[in-house]
């Protein structure tokens, strides 16, 4: 009996590997229990191109390559990019969060107006300067809003605002004072280079589902934070089109990352791709699938975004697909997660650590208590 284990991380607690080898202690402990020697554990953590997304697609054999870089408010991180196997060094992976991710920042330093997305554009760059030609980027769980024009600075894209001033390096809240764009050195740089954006959210830019309706509020945003991002947002694509010729404020997905998405497919040509399906295909996960007896998936909190574009969801509909039944193991479920939504998504039995362990123990307990919880799903499943 093979099953594959392919969780995505437990937010604040777990990364995906750990996740995933709790859950492995936890059903090889129902095995030997039950006295089953047939079982056999493919672990297979999983992202869906935000934190942890670098880790999962270069894997044992991708070639690190730190990066002194910049967090979202423009302080000294390190960073890194991976050089993927099998491409001749050409192809490379970045991770947006590992520069200018939200958690790098304390709540009372989140405010999007202030934050800029330069670092994960430095990245880019000494990744391009070293020869590599295609990048793939994981854009989420960014503490921005900013459009990518930061990282389209750190690129060589000069903004100007009306007094023909140099913004150095921009955040949200200079996204309305552009004047003039240069692209030119921008593009002497990333001639001949490829991009690929992973997305886990299809929101257009602006509008009421765009990049600050949406999402600014979580980077810390008020009402009226998230009106200046609105209006800079509409401002800097009305300049863009100006600029490149292509308006691409309306394409899902490219409200991913503030605007990171929309900037790289505006200025660079990129590719949309979705993030969990494309992470899974890149590391062998649906193919350990179609092989398997039992997929077994997580997450932090499972509700109903978990169903759209998130890895949860795309093992449940893979593994589905191939008439494979998927159990989820999660720190806590939404309400709204009954059999009649979970059944057609392919989710044979949704488990989650708050329905038997007090909050408190589930968060600072969580290996110890996800292990617990596997043995417990699986010393059942094992015995039928």
């Amino acid at each position: 009996m093979e099953i594959v284990i392919a969780p995505d991380k437990f937010k604040g607690t777990l990364t995906a590997a750990e996740a995933a080898g709790a859950i492995a202690d936890g059903i090889d402990r129902a095995a030997r229990r039950a006295g089953r020697t047939d079982v056999r554990l493919v672990l297979k953590p999983m992202a869906d191109g935000g934190e942890g997304s670098l880790g999962i697609l270069a894997g044992d054999e991708g070639e690190y390559h730190p990066v002194e870089t910049f967090d979202a408010l423009m302080r000294p991180v390190q960073s890194a990019y991976a050089v993927l196997p099998g491409n001749s060094g050409k192809y490379a992976a970045v991770e947006a969060a590992s520069a200018v991710g939200l958690y790098r920042l304390d709540r009372g330093e989140r405010n999007p107006l202030r934050t800029t997305s330069y670092g994960v554009g430095k990245v880019m760059r000494e990744a391009i300067e070293a020869g590599c030609t295609e990048l793939i980027a994981a854009v989420g769980g960014t503490a921005t809003s900013d459009c990518g024009a930061g990282m389209l600075a750190a690129l060589g894209c000069r903004f100007l605002d009306g007094q023909n001033r140099l913004i150095d390096y921009p955040a949200g809240g200079d996204l309305i004072r552009f004047d003039a764009i240069d692209t030119a050195p921008l593009y002497h740089l990333t001639q001949g280079c490829r991009f690929k954006v992973l997305c886990d959210v299809d929101n257009p830019l602006t509008g009421p589902k765009g990049a600050a309706a949406v999402f600014a509020p979580q980077k810390g945003a008020d009402a009226a934070a998230v009106a200046l991002l609105e209006a800079g947002a509409e401002h800097f694509a009305a300049k863009a089109a100006a600029a490149t010729g292509h308006d691409c404020r309306a394409v899902a997905g490219s409200g991913a990352a503030g605007g990171i998405a929309w900037a790289l497919k505006t200025f660079c040509g990129a590719d949309f791709i979705p993030g969990a399906a494309s992470i899974a295909a890149l590391t062998g996960t649906d193919a350990a699938i179609r092989k398997a007896a039992l997929a077994v998936t997580g997450e932090g909190r499972f509700d109903s975004q978990s169903l759209h574009g998130k890895v949860a969801g795309h093992i449940a509909s893979f593994a589905h697909a191939h008439g494979i039944p998927t159990i989820v193991l999660c720190g806590s479920r939404g309400e709204d997660m009954t059999a009649d939504i979970l059944a057609p998504a392919g989710i044979s039995a949704l488990f989650a650590l708050t329905d038997r362990v007090p909050r408190h123990e589930a968060f600072t307990r969580p290996a110890e208590s996800l292990a617990h919880l596997s043995a417990e799903v699986f010393g059942y499943l094992l015995t039928k």
